[in-house]
C-alpha cells in the first residue's frame, strides 16, 4: 500500500511541475526547456522520435510535434505551441512555458483553477457602423449576431446565465468589452467572429487566446513581456480554448486551422477564462453559404455550446 501511494505521489508531482526528480532541465538563447522524454515517461506517456516529428500517446491522447515548427497535434486537433522545440540528437527539448501554459491544462484539467461557472458572456463581433468582413452577399457583423443568439439560447437551456455584449445592430468599442465583462459579473467569455483573407481558397475554424507574457503571437510579430488582466487566466483559456474548438470541429467538420494565440483587444482586459472563435471564413464563396445556412449556425452554436459545457465539467469545484 505504501509503494502504490509512493508511486501515485510521484506521477502527481511530475503532473504538476517540473521540479521532480529525473527531468531534465536546461536555457537554451534565455528559455527555459525540459527534456520532453523525460516529462512524457513521468507522465505515463509513451515517446517515439521519428525522422519528421516526434510522437506521444497515453493517458486518453496521442498527436505529435512537427520538427523543428510550432505546431503540433494532440487528437487530432491543431494546437501552435508558444516556441518551437528544440533538438539536439535523439533528445527533444520542450519549452517550459509550453508545459505550464500549452499541455498541462489540456492532459490534466485539475491543475487548472477550479471556480464554479453560472454567467457566461457572449460577444458577438462588429456591429453598427462596423459590418467586420464582407462577403459575397453577406457581412460578418449579421453572421455573429445570429450564431451569438443561438449559442446563448443553447447555453440557457444547459442552465447558464447568459450575457451579451450587444444583443441587437450596434457598435461595442472594444476598449470597451473588457470594462462590460467585469460590469456584467460573468465567469467566461467568448467572443465569437468571421474570417476573411485575399485567398479565396482559404477555409475553416479557429480558436484564439490570449498570448502569454515572453512569447510571441502565433501570427507573428516580436515577443512582448507585458502582462495583461487576461494573462491571469492562461492556463484556464488553453483549457478553454481545447473544448471548443475540439467541440466544433466535431459539429462541424470543418478544416481544422488550429488553437492559436494573438492579443486581441477583447481579450486583454477581461478577468475570466476567455477565447475568441474565427467560425469560418466569409471570403471563400462555398464556406460564406454555409455560415449563412440555419442549419450550419446551428451546429457552429452547438459546438461552441458543448465546449463551453465541456470545460465548466472539467473544472468544476469539488464538493
Amino acid at each position: 500500500m505504501r509503494r502504490a501511494f509512493t508511486v501515485l505521489l510521484t506521477v502527481l508531482c511530475l503532473s504538476t511541475s517540473l521540479d521532480a526528480a529525473g527531468i531534465r532541465q536546461k536555457k537554451i538563447r534565455e528559455q527555459p526547456f525540459c527534456n520532453f522524454y523525460d516529462l512524457m515517461t513521468g507522465n505515463r506517456f509513451r515517446v517515439q522520435l521519428r525522422e519528421k516529428d516526434t510522437a506521444f500517446s497515453g493517458r486518453g491522447f496521442a498527436g505529435a510535434f512537427t520538427r523543428n515548427q510550432r505546431r503540433m497535434l494532440c487528437n487530432n486537433v491543431r494546437i501552435e505551441l508558444l516556441i518551437p522545440p528544440v533538438y539536439e540528437g535523439t533528445q527533444m527539448w520542450l519549452g517550459s512555458i509550453d508545459w505550464y501554459k500549452t499541455l498541462r491544462p489540456v492532459f490534466y484539467p485539475a491543475t487548472v483553477s477550479r471556480s464554479k461557472i453560472s454567467t457566461v458572456m457572449i460577444d458577438m463581433g462588429h456591429g453598427g457602423n462596423d459590418p467586420g468582413a464582407l462577403g459575397a452577399f453577406s457581412r460578418e457583423k449579421d453572421i455573429t449576431l445570429k450564431v451569438g443568439r443561438r449559442v446563448g439560447q443553447l447555453l440557457t437551456a444547459y442552465g447558464f446565465r447568459v450575457k451579451y455584449t450587444r444583443t441587437g445592430d450596434v457598435q461595442v468599442n472594444l476598449n470597451r468589452v473588457g470594462i462590460l465583462q467585469k460590469q456584467s459579473g460573468s465567469d467566461l467569455f467568448v467572443s465569437i467572429h468571421v474570417n476573411s483573407t485575399t485567398d479565396k481558397s482559404i477555409t475553416g475554424i479557429e480558436t484564439y487566446c490570449l498570448t502569454p507574457a515572453g512569447c510571441a503571437s502565433s501570427n507573428g510579430g516580436k515577443a512582448s513581456g507585458v502582462s495583461h488582466p487576461g494573462n491571469r487566466q492562461d492556463a484556464a483559456n488553453m483549457l478553454l480554448a481545447w473544448n471548443i474548438q475540439n467541440s466544433l470541429l466535431k459539429r462541424t467538420r470543418a478544416v481544422d486551422r488550429g488553437i492559436k494565440r494573438a492579443r486581441f483587444a477583447v481579450l486583454k482586459d477581461i478577468n475570466v477564462p476567455g477565447v475568441l472563435v474565427e467560425i469560418g471564413f466569409i471570403s471563400n464563396r462555398k464556406e460564406e453559404r454555409m455560415l449563412n445556412d440555419a442549419g450550419y449556425i446551428d451546429r457552429i452554436a452547438y459546438g461552441i455550446a458543448d465546449g463551453i459545457a465541456g470545460f465548466c465539467r472539467s473544472t468544476k469545484p469539488k464538493p
